[in-house]
């Protein structure tokens, strides 16, 4: 929510000071794009992991928790809807 915002369009109250600008999950093209694979590595591994920002942090607490990536992916997912 700090970076993407509550509505996953990217302009939470930290966004406005990170470069590059945090993704829009609305983003019908990105949403077509986007691989559910790469959007969980990206929550556990961070940005980099997928070739992204390395402002994306990592949550490697997340690792042996599957359902709640799953879940996660659901959301940003959500937002494309």
């Amino acid at each position: 929510v700090t970076c993407h915002g509550e509505s996953g369009k990217g302009d939470g109250m930290a966004a406005a000071g990170l470069n590059p600008k945090p993704r829009d999950y609305g983003d019908k093209a990105w949403q077509a794009s986007a691989k559910d694979e790469d959007i969980g590595k990206a929550i556990v591994e961070g940005g980099p992991a997928i070739g992204k920002s390395p402002l994306m942090p990592p949550n490697p607490d997340l690792k042996d928790k599957p359902d709640v990536v799953k879940a996660l992916v659901a959301k940003v997912r959500s937002f494309g809807k």
